[in-house]
């Protein structure tokens, strides 16, 4: 796997070709992968900015971005004068990285293995300890396939998950409960769904808020790099037309 992986992938989620999405400065497309997304979706890699919108929004959100920098359009300022009294909510930013086979960092552990449906009552049990934010980013369901956990005295305290999506990507998303972050727990959990991603042949991608510093640092010990930052814009509907 190589960087240039990487790049097709998201160039594919998108729907541009990889030179299109390489191409420096701000581009707004339609929603290819979040077509049933009603909101914005900004993502930021290196000098690049692509603004995905809903297709009745293309037209417009490109008339007022004409001329923009990426700097300029990349911001909470910038979102409300592009969308005003529309805008909900504005999650992020949000890390986006990326690790390759020969940069990853195996963190095994005792008490990490593969969930099954026998496990469902202690997953249930982890996500009521968890803040309903948490769970919500990390984004693990009841019948989720490829879920690990890890067990203290026969006690369910971390879980992660890799979910096949687009383009032979695998996303990772990961939750501790809250009495037991800081001792390796998450990083475990984390190390074998990457692990299990990657001798599967997909490319691993790890989110979490940029804020979130003990998150991102465990990702960068397991030899996830940065590859970009994003902003996700939950839009009201519109108003009728006058």
């Amino acid at each position: 796997m190589s960087l240039q992986r990487i790049d097709r992938a998201w160039a594919e989620f998108f729907g541009l070709p990889p030179s299109d999405f390489m191409r420096p400065g701000v581009q707004v497309v339609a929603h290819r992968q979040l077509a049933d997304y009603q909101g914005a979706w900004l993502f930021r890699h290196h000098t690049s900015l692509c603004v995905s919108v809903p297709p009745e929004l293309v037209d417009s959100t490109r008339a007022l971005v004409c001329g923009g920098t990426v700097e300029s359009v990349f911001g909470e300022t910038a979102i409300r004068g592009l969308w005003g009294p529309r805008v909900e909510r504005i999650v992020g930013p949000v890390y986006q990285g990326y690790v390759e086979p020969t940069h990853f960092r195996l963190a095994a552990r005792p008490g990490v293995r593969a969930l099954s449906r026998g496990d469902r009552a202690a997953l249930q049990q982890l996500a009521d300890a968890c803040e309903a934010d948490a769970w919500e980013h990390a984004g693990i369901a009841a019948d989720e396939q490829h879920v690990f956990g890890c067990f203290v005295d026969d006690r369910l305290i971390a879980a992660a998950r890799y979910r096949p999506e687009w383009d032979e990507t695998a996303h990772i998303g990961a939750v501790t409960h809250p009495a037991y972050r800081g001792h390796g727990h998450g990083r475990a959990v984390v190390s074998m769904a990457t692990a299990q991603a990657l001798d599967a042949g997909f490319v691993a991608l790890y989110q979490t808020l940029l804020a979130n510093a003990p998150s991102v640092a465990l990702a960068s010990r397991l030899g996830y790099r940065p590859y970009a930052t994003h902003l996700a814009v939950r839009l009201a509907p519109p108003g009728p037309a006058s």
